[in-house]
């Protein structure tokens, strides 16, 4: 394994940014968590894949399951070696996971970028696979925080702009985001490097060699199904107590869905939690940001450095580095 280098020092200039694709490109679907029941729930997006003119690749053990009470999508050495495989073959061109649930972090330390970091690609996925973009992010390689492959049962009926926007970014298009207001906004404008993700893998994370760099940095956090309140405090405590909160310069909170069993994408009692945690901080603050575990997610560049702008008529979150 390579020395890993600190977001703390990487400029724009150092990034390894993946080349967009063009037609005919091959995106390399893989499974490096949870298993998928069947092949036929990658379907959908294939034919999305397709429709661009790219090449869906199935990964060798992407619809196999380990039988244990985690049901990871093979053993480990399995679902290391089909994302290996994604990460060194110069024929392949993004990589996408499958769905997350757990199995991220047996990768960490098995992983051998070095051809990945000579032929960098994009990488796109959410949940669990927040440990592989945290672990891309110290290498300085931005990746996609959107959505999985497969749709979920939690998010039914994903709208169209939720892909449509991760493919923008893969042909090299530069995104620019307006979000709606929100109570709990703080007005006032930063930059810095857009880092975070899944709450439950963000916090698990600190303290560890994988852990994401926040000195200077913008933190996006989201959550699906803690199934109690008191488990976002706990999260955000930690972060506090690390030292984490007190070295960002801006905050981005997007869904917070199933936390106290209601169904809502943006719970605003979640908001509160995180609100009293962040309070003492004068920094911008935008909550509500549509991506998640959430039907419509519009997909944030891990590891990008943005800036984001929250005011009274207008908030806006837009990247100053995107190839």
């Amino acid at each position: 394994m390579t020395s890993m280098t600190s977001m703390t020092s990487m400029t724009s200039t150092q990034l390894k940014w993946p080349k967009p694709l063009t037609i005919g490109s091959k995106i390399a679907i893989v499974s490096p968590a949870g298993a998928i029941k069947d092949l036929a729930i990658l379907d959908d997006t294939k034919k999305k894949i397709t429709a661009k003119e790219y090449k869906p690749e199935l990964g060798p053990h992407v619809d196999k399951t380990y039988q244990n009470h985690y049901r990871y999508a093979g053993t480990v050495e399995e679902r290391l070696k089909d994302l290996q495989w994604a990460l060194d073959d110069n024929s392949i061109d993004a990589i996408w996971a499958t769905r997350g649930g757990y199995g991220c972090v047996q990768l960490l330390e098995k992983i051998n970028p070095k051809k990945f970091l000579d032929n960098p690609k994009w990488f796109i996925g959410h949940s669990d696979n927040t440990y592989l973009q945290s672990y891309l992010a110290q290498h300085g390689v931005p990746s996609i925080h959107g959505q999985n492959v497969i749709q979920t049962t939690n998010t039914p009926s994903l709208k169209p702009v939720s892909y449509e926007k991760i493919f923008d970014i893969l042909a090299g298009k530069k995104l620019c985001y307006e979000i709606k207001k929100n109570s709990h906004n703080q007005k006032g404008s930063a930059e810095g490097i857009l880092i975070g993700g899944n709450l439950t893998i963000v916090a698990a994370l600190l303290g560890t060699k994988y852990d994401f760099s926040y000195k200077g940095a913008i933190l996006f956090i989201e959550e699906i199904g803690e199934n109690g309140y008191y488990k976002i405090d706990r999260y955000m405590q930690s972060l506090e107590l690390s030292g984490a909160l007190s070295k960002i310069k801006g905050i981005v909170v997007g869904g917070m869905k199933n936390i106290g069993g209601a169904a809502e994408p943006y719970d605003d009692k979640a908001y509160k939690i995180i609100a009293e945690n962040v309070n003492k901080y004068n920094i911008p603050k935008i909550f509500g940001f549509p991506n998640g575990h959430i039907a419509d997610t519009q997909p944030l560049i891990i590891g990008a450095t943005v800036t984001i702008t929250v005011g009274d008529e207008k908030t806006t979150l837009k990247y100053n580095n995107q190839r």
